[in-house]
């Protein structure tokens, strides 16, 4: 797995939260016809500088992170945030395959009541 950091590494000895996400860009296939396209994925890390911590969390700029929540928009090691990325699209494929079965068993009823 290769890692991208977008901003470069933090400063040393700066307290920072982590995040990591996939990021495709825009690309153009044939500037003459008009033809435009998607890059392959990348994984970014990303980094926020910590402004303030609290018992259960983080602020990064004006965004209050809950370290103790299942769920966080950013996490305290670059592992944790992986894990997270993870989690996160586990579940955005559990819920996109859901929705795929319901659109099929919708079109579905269109050849059970076809019109004569």
């Amino acid at each position: 797995m290769k890692l991208r950091y977008p901003v470069g590494q933090p400063p040393i000895g700066l307290d920072v939260l982590w995040r990591c996400q996939a990021q495709r860009y825009s690309i153009v296939i044939d500037p003459d016809a008009d033809i435009f396209g998607v890059s392959n994925p990348e994984l970014q890390m990303w980094w926020y500088p910590v402004k303030r911590r609290t018992p259960k969390g983080a602020w990064i700029s004006d965004r209050f992170i809950r370290l103790t929540a299942f769920k966080r928009y950013a996490c305290n090691t670059e592992t944790e945030a992986i894990e997270s990325f993870i989690a996160r699209k586990k579940r955005q494929i559990k819920i996109l395959t859901a929705q795929l079965k319901n659109a099929e068993q919708d079109l579905a009823l269109t050849k059970e009541n076809v019109f004569a």
